[in-house]
Order: C-alpha cells, then structure tokens, then sequence
C-alpha cells in the first residue's frame, strides 16, 4: 500500500514528534514532514541537521514566535514550499507547559497558558484532518479543570471545518517502550469528515525496559571524561541498546551506519565534594539515603532534589536540568546521550548547541536563549511514545 500523509511539527523543539511519526509505518505508507517550527534557533538547527543534512528530508524550519502577526502566513508558505499545498493531513504539537507543570511555581495568568490559541489559529488554516496537542498531567487538574473547559471552547469555535476533541488521554511512556516513567496527556480533534479517535494504541511489548537496559553500554566515563566512541568492554547488549546504535529511523530509511562514532557523550566536571556527595546516595533514592553524620559533616547540599536512577527500573521522568540525577553506577550526572537514550532518541541522533549553560534557574538567560543540549532532550516528545500515537492516527487516515 502506497500511502503517504504529510504533517506538520509545531513547538516541535528537537524533534521528538518528527522523530517519531517518521518511524511510523512501513515502506510507503506513513508520514512526510511538511515542515516545522519553533521559538528557539538552537531547536531549529539540531532538527535542520537530523531531519535535512542526516535523513535528506526536503522541507523549511520556521524560526518564529507562534504569537508573530506573520507567523500563520509564514508556515503556509513552507508547506506549499514543500508539498504544493496550502492543507496538510496532521498537525502536531505540544504548547508550551510551564504555566501548567505540577513542578516549580504555578501561575493561571502565564502568557504561555495561552498559547493553545495561536496553535488552534494554524489549525483553522491549514484544516488537518487530524491535530495532536501533548502536555503534562496537571494541565487537567490545574485550576479547577477550567483550563481543559477552555480548550474545549475554543476547538467548538473552529471553522468553518468543524472539529470533535478527545482528550485527556492519558499515556505513560514507558508502556510505549521508553525507558522513562513519563505521563502525559492528549488532545485530539478530529475534522468532521474524518473517523473519530477515542484513544491510543498500546504496541505489543514483552516487559518495561530498564535504565541499566538502555544505557549500560554508556556506562564507562568517569566524571571529567569524555568519548566519541564506543567502548570495546562494553558492548551493546540487548535490543533497546543495538537498536539505538544501529538507528531505528536510520533502518527504516535503508540507512547504513557502521555505529561507530559517538556524539553528546562528555560527562561533567565534579569536584571531588559532589563526587562523594553522588557515591553515598544509594541506588533510587535521594540525598535522603545519605548516613546523617557524613550529611552534617561534610556532604550537604543547598540543592533541595536529586535521585540515584535505578538499574533495574524505569528512568524517572527526564527533565530539563541535568543534575537532578546520579548515575546508578558512576558517581556522576548522566551524560546528554545517556537521557537522549532514557528519552528513546537514537545514537545517531545528534543534538546541537552548548550542552549546557550553567545553572541559576530562571534567572539564566543563556539558557533561555542558547537552548542547550540537556534542555532540547528533556523538554522533547520520547520518539517512541510519538510512534505509538503516530501508529493510532495513520490507522485513522487509513480508515477513510
């Protein structure tokens, strides 16, 4: 069956939704990307090197603010550009959550809350058949569940193709086959012409894949060491870490790569103190499991979280900040191709830009601006979990 349907990724980051609505289907039938956006030139250039340079997709990176008077004009003008059309099949995309997190401060007024609109805005002109919004968990709680009432309000004003919503959906990455204990929830519309979707497809899995599963092939650098391969003793075991080498997109594409070079794998620069600090904490928990005395003595910490993965379980939900997390071997911060691997990206995945820009929270603006390594993995969609919705609505595209 020759099938083709193209998409578009918005607030699209590194492109964990592209990633994964790409690896979707099977040789002719599945997803073309029709182009692209988001915010942040650092997202723009690692999703231009994986999805143009790497895979040699034709299409058009919109570096803008979704909010920009030109913004809608601008995308319909590289969808044309790439397809000849001024409609796409699928639109996708996750509005920014900050506003909405059940981490850090909550603020109903966030400007960011807003954004759903602008997203509507686009889905009002280039009429997909189908949209996907993703966003965390207390998006559906948060004040009452008006946001929710909202959203549905302004679906409801969509036109003058009408749209039915689903949602929240609920899914956990991990079932998925994303190493990370990740809830999300979606949204769906549907045009009125369309079949309706009620839910997302779980793929057959045998069992949860564990920490120590994805990446204890990574697992050889100490702190202030760095790789741009392989390590000969420790090879890649299992499917999850032969297949991140080998590169799920990669094979799907008849892509041959000889798994050798290593990209986004230099571990941070400890002293000795946070060294020690990291040794003590046992395995899956946190500054908690550290003896008191050598606590109060010389191991304390101002940092009020931080957690030992475990090896034998799920990641925690990957995040923006790095040392919020041990190592359940090394006494260090994972590296960015060890979350990129807890986020299910392949090794041939290569992120951009700094791999990080220091800490001071909000109040850092190069973070902000450089969007480094560690930011563009933790805030991005896991491919594999956008697989699984890709799956579920190419089976509805199918079905017209």
């Amino acid at each position: 069956m020759t099938r083709e349907y193209s998409f578009v990724d918005l607030f699209s980051g590194a492109g964990g939704f592209t990633e994964g609505f790409l690896l979707a289907g099977k040789g002719a039938r599945g997803f073309r990307l029709a182009g692209a956006s988001d915010l942040h030139n650092g997202a723009g250039a690692t999703h231009l090197n994986r999805f143009n340079k790497q895979l040699g997709i034709d299409y058009r990176f919109l570096v803008k603010d979704i909010r920009d008077d030109d913004f809608i004009e601008s995308i319909v003008s590289n969808v044309q550009w790439s397809t000849g059309r001024d409609d796409v099949d699928v639109v996708v995309g996750g509005p920014p959550c900050q506003g909405f997190s059940l981490f850090g401060k909550r603020d109903e007024e966030d400007p960011r809350n807003n954004l759903f609109r602008y997203y509507l805005s686009v889905i009002e002109t280039l009429r997909p058949k189908y949209f996907v919004m993703e966003n965390v968990p207390g998006l559906a709680v948060m004040y009452g569940g008006t946001v929710v009432e909202k959203i549905y309000e302004e679906v409801a004003k969509i036109g003058p193709h009408k749209y039915s919503l689903t949602g929240p959906i609920y899914v956990r990455a991990e079932e998925f086959g994303v190493p990370q204990a990740r809830e999300r929830i979606l949204f769906i519309g549907t045009r009125d012409d369309c079949p309706s979707v009620s839910g997302i497809m779980r793929p057959e899995q045998k069992s949860i894949v564990t920490t120590s599963q994805a990446i204890d092939d990574l697992s050889f650098l100490n702190s202030w060491e760095s790789s741009s391969q392989y390590h000969s003793e420790y090879p890649a075991v299992g499917e999850y870490q032969k297949a991140s080498r080998r590169g799920r997109l990669f094979h799907k594409y008849g892509i041959k790569n000889n798994a050798v070079e290593l990209k986004n794998h230099e571990a941070a620069k400890h002293t000795p103190d946070v060294i020690a600090r990291f040794a003590m904490i046992k395995p899956g928990s946190g500054f908690e499991s550290i003896p008191r005395e050598l606590w109060d003595r010389h191991l304390s910490s101002n940092k009020k979280w931080c957690v030992r993965m475990h090896p034998n379980k799920p990641s925690n939900t990957v995040v923006t900040l790095p040392d919020d997390f041990v190592h359940y071997s090394k006494p260090r911060i994972p590296t960015a191709r060890e979350m990129a691997r807890l986020q299910s990206f392949d090794d041939t995945f290569e992120f951009l830009g700094p791999r990080t820009t220091g800490g001071g929270g909000a109040g850092n603006k190069n973070r902000a601006k450089d969007l480094p390594q560690y930011t563009q993995i933790g805030n991005a969609v896991p491919p594999l979990l956008a697989k699984g919705i890709a799956e579920t609505i190419l089976n509805a595209l199918d079905a017209q």
